[in-house]
């Protein structure tokens, strides 16, 4: 009799534990099935693997006009010069001062390659980077870059098209509004058309490889 109850007791725990496994596993599943779907997409397009030139320009990027500091138009088309464009603005207290002390070791590593190619600085902030104010800022820096600005309208079109993004955040500092903006730096050839999309994590070392390919 005793031995008829153990097995009873042995079943009814197998099966008690059969069923919280069984719940235990759609737990899991659901679980995995949430966290996956609520992963956010890159805002941006994947950067190339490699420090190989591609072959063919990007499906992104493009023509555009805006405004230089010198307060001349400025349209891409026109240039027939290759360029390194990035968005940014000149009260950044922090991203933006760091990519232009990577550029400026970028082009110490270039040295006479780099005479043809200019770093083309495109602000995000029309309300407060004038002509004037951009000019300033870049003489800081030992880069040979061209600031742009515009309309919102004209700089809206010019990051849309460049898979680009910012966000003015209202957040009170010493510096007025801060922006948060991307950080990646486009090669642009002389045709106008993008070539290679480098990520924050690309050293200057990496973006020299790949931009002294340009003047195979």
């Amino acid at each position: 009799m005793q031995k008829i109850k153990v097995l009873l007791l042995t079943h009814k725990a197998r099966r008690w534990w059969g069923g919280r496994r069984c719940t235990l596993y759609l737990a899991l599943c659901t679980l995995h099935l949430f966290l996956f779907a609520c992963q956010p997409l890159e805002r941006t397009p994947q950067g190339d693997p490699d420090l190989t030139l591609s072959a063919e320009p990007h499906s992104f990027g493009g023509d555009f006009t805006l405004v230089d500091h010198d307060g001349n138009a400025f349209r891409l088309a026109d240039q027939q010069r290759p360029f390194l464009l990035f968005f940014g603005y000149a009260s950044c207290p922090d991203a933006c001062p760091q990519t232009l002390a990577r550029l400026a070791r970028v082009y110490a590593l270039l040295g006479e390659d780099a005479r043809d190619l200019t770093a083309l600085f495109v602000s995000v902030d029309s309300k407060r980077d004038s002509p004037e104010v951009l000019k300033t800022y870049l003489s800081h820096f030992d880069v040979p870059a061209i600031g742009l600005t515009g309309s919102q309208d004209r700089i809206d079109a010019v990051v849309k098209r460049y898979a680009a993004h910012y966000e003015i955040n209202d957040q009170n500092s010493a510096a007025g509004y801060l922006i948060d903006h991307s950080l990646y730096i486009y090669l642009i050839d002389h045709k106008g058309d993008l070539r290679f999309f480098f990520r924050p994590s690309h050293t200057a070392e990496e973006i020299a490889t790949v931009a002294r390919q340009l003047f195979r």
